[in-house]
């Protein structure tokens, strides 16, 4: 197997036992009601032990004393135990304990199979199940542009578009190695209302990646009613430029052998030709199928059986 080197570790975990217990009974998770009606919203950080800037951001607002003034904010730290087996040696292999968090999202699956992930899956849903609107804040393996990442469906574009900020994004339509969570349930649905949506702030333990989770989520806020225009404004911090474009996910290559290369240095975004050979998986060639294939997602340390690299098509 063969990896690139990642972007420099400018951030480590932080203690975040302050957070641990709540009235919900569920281990960093907290819930806050404003007497006021309106949505119920969930803000979600460390899906992937490994992706730390939504804990920086979650940690902040939940310091600062935030509350929403009217519905309900769910805050969630999801994958604790991922998180805190970090080692700067190996600073991908807290992604996850037994099995990627992201991709057990399927009641069969988190009922059944009885790893750390899908139990805390089964911890998390009642609250997702909950939620009218959810932001899930993730990083990536390189420095590329922020970009969302949701479901294909107009209201999660639309959403999104709402928040400005990054103004690039990613349309799935259901085709990564298992289940999502912002595809669950009514989140994947094209008649329904509640809306679901992943930010990507940058590369992980970056320092820059904290200033995109807490501007996204502070915007986020807004966008949902639970925070006064005048307040997002004061403590959303400023963002650098940052490329536009909207993509649709079209396949996700899982590796088959031990043996990966990729061709080129790929970060991400970059553009292909068709029949332009991306990766060597042992033997077999990953290969552009279209003209103007974009390089999403590829992996800084590749693994067999895990995700490699997705490909998508811009649109626009």
């Amino acid at each position: 197997m063969t990896g690139r080197e990642l972007p420099p570790i400018e951030l480590r975990p932080r203690d975040l036992t302050r957070w641990k217990r709540s009235e919900t009974g569920v281990d960093y998770v907290h819930v806050f009601k404003s007497p006021e009606p309106g949505p119920t919203v969930m803000t979600v950080a460390l899906t992937h032990g490994n992706e730390f800037c939504g804990a920086e951001a979650l940690h902040w607002a939940l310091d600062l004393g935030l509350r929403p003034i009217r519905g309900t904010w769910i805050v969630a730290f999801a994958n604790v135990k991922a998180y805190q087996s970090f080692k700067a040696e190996t600073p991908l292999d807290s992604r996850f304990v037994d099995r990627d968090m992201n991709r057990v999202w399927r009641d069969d699956w988190i009922d059944g199979e009885g790893t750390h992930e899908a139990i805390r899956a089964g911890e998390l849903r009642p609250f997702v199940r909950q939620a009218d609107y959810l932001l899930d804040i993730h990083s990536t393996s390189f420095a590329n542009r922020p970009f969302f990442v949701g479901r294909n469906l107009p209201r999660v574009r639309a959403f999104a578009e709402k928040l400005a900020y990054p103004p690039s994004m990613l349309l799935q339509n259901g085709s990564f190695d298992g289940k999502v969570m912002v595809e669950y349930g009514a989140f994947g649905e094209a008649n329904a209302q509640p809306t679901a949506l992943v930010v990507e702030c940058g590369a992980h333990f970056l320092k820059a990646t904290v200033t995109v989770a807490k501007h996204t989520l502070i915007s986020f806020l807004e966008a949902t009613g639970m925070l006064e225009p005048e307040v997002a404004r004061r403590l959303k911090p400023a963002v650098p430029a940052a490329e536009t474009g909207v993509y649709t996910i079209e396949s996700v290559h899982v590796a088959k052998h031990e043996d990966l290369k990729f061709l080129a240095p790929y970060e991400g975004f970059e553009e292909v030709t068709a029949g332009t050979v991306i990766a060597m998986d042992g033997p077999d060639k990953v290969v552009a199928p279209f003209d103007r294939c974009t390089i999403l997602f590829p992996k800084a340390q590749p693994r067999q059986g895990r995700e490699l690299v997705t490909l998508g098509k811009r649109i626009d």
